[in-house]
């Protein structure tokens, strides 16, 4: 079903790269769901619900293969090893996805698969753009980061069940390149309001907006940065701590209306079962109810520490700490190859969307102009990575709105 093309929804889309207000397919956390309790031996909980999930979803249906996506990082290693670990006799296909970069996590992954005697597919996606009509058509829904896809349909070639580390960022505190900003910004607002976090929050998320975010959309949408924040107050107007709020933010936001959708629509179309150990409802439960500190050391500024306290125990892992990447590419590399060139030939004056009033053209010649010759390289990925949103809503809009663009189209 296609996402309501409200004014609102528009805006969402192209400020935060997901529509909080649409469905979600699971059950969205609340204040409540952060009831903090004791457990004797949080490493003990945490493999009693992996090792019951297993057998419910493997041995108990005596399946013999799945298929893993495994990069470089603590989520897809923690699956392959709780799956090697409980299923010794499990055939498993890891998957890696690369995209030419030199700090691609190949040789990791290789490495890890090498060692757990998994059979190791690797990706190589040249163009990451070529296909974008299609996901779009798939997922319906105005993405661009959509290239999961592929190592998804490499999975369906040797099994029907995939296990993906979707949720472990979320739950057990990821992403901890914004948790130190958004802390240290908290504390220079004296008694911070949901507004005051709201900001901060979207703040630490700087690549999804860019300073003059306001100037993209035609004028009739009547931008606003207040309606855009109201999305949050859910998250940020309780007695939380900081951090819990964020949890609760990352889980509520991009999880459940970004990752999650793309990835059922994906699935669906393959026939090709997804399940995450991170999703499991038990282990949503028992992963918000852990203090917050016992889960991310904001001394330290790192995150995950059950799990990384479990894999260190297994062979390969011992000095492992992690490292947050996953399956993401050098987006400056990317626009000056290919990208400038597919995103210019399909946004500019004569857009589908800048001549039906959505977007603003002026903004589009603005924004390629900065995306290549800006000396600030962080102000660079911004637009490249705005320029692509935009880039995205366009090819969706003439696919299922002008209803003139052809999914099955190459870029």
């Amino acid at each position: 079903m296609l996402p309501d093309l409200t004014n609102d929804s528009i805006i969402n889309f192209l400020t935060l790269r997901y529509d909080p207000t649409s469905a979600a397919l699971l059950t969205p956390l609340n204040e409540e769901s952060f009831a903090e309790e004791k457990f004797d031996n949080v490493q003990l909980k945490i493999l009693e619900i992996v090792k019951e999930d297993l057998e419910t979803k493997i041995t108990q249906r005596k399946i013999s293969r799945i298929s893993i996506a495994l990069s470089g990082g603590i989520d897809s290693g923690f699956t392959l090893l709780m799956a090697k670990n409980y299923l010794p006799e499990l055939k498993v296909d890891s998957i890696c996805v690369g995209f030419g970069d030199h700090d691609d996590e190949v040789s990791r992954a290789k490495e890890i698969s090498r060692q757990y005697d998994c059979d190791f597919h690797e990706i190589y996606i040249d163009n990451v753009l070529e296909d974008l009509p299609k996901l779009i058509s798939i997922s319906e829904a105005p993405r661009w980061n959509l290239y999961q896809f592929y190592s998804l349909e490499k999975a369906k070639k040797y099994s029907d069940v995939f296990f993906s580390g979707d949720g472990g960022d979320e739950i057990f505190g990821g992403y901890v390149f914004r948790y130190k900003k958004f802390l240290d910004e908290v504390k220079k607002v004296d008694c911070p309001s949901w507004m005051d976090k709201s900001k901060i929050y979207l703040s630490c998320h700087d690549r999804d907006w860019v300073p003059d975010q306001e100037e993209i959309f035609n004028k009739r949408l009547n931008f606003s940065w207040d309606r855009v924040y109201e999305n949050f107050k859910p998250y940020f107007d309780n007695v939380l701590h900081p951090i819990n709020q964020v949890f609760l933010a990352d889980f509520n936001g991009k999880l459940l209306h970004d990752w999650i959708p793309s990835n059922d629509k994906f699935g669906r179309h393959l026939n090709l079962e997804i399940h995450s150990l991170f999703l499991n409802p038990k282990m949503v439960s028992f992963s918000t109810k852990l203090p917050w500190w016992l889960k991310y050391d904001s001394k330290d500024d790192v995150g995950k520490l059950p799990l990384l306290t479990i894999m260190n125990a297994f062979r390969g892992f011992e000095d492992f700490r992690g490292i947050k990447k996953g399956f993401s590419l050098n987006l400056l590399n990317m626009w000056n190859r290919y990208g400038k060139d597919i995103v210019s030939s399909y946004l500019n004056t004569e857009s589908d969307t800048v001549k039906d009033s959505v977007a603003n053209g002026h903004w589009i010649t603005k924004a390629i102009s900065l995306a290549s010759n800006s000396l600030d390289d962080n102000l660079k990925i911004r637009y490249i990575s705005k320029l692509l949103s935009l880039f995205s809503f366009e090819l969706w809009y003439r696919i299922f709105i002008s209803c003139n663009l052809n999914p099955n189209v190459k870029l």
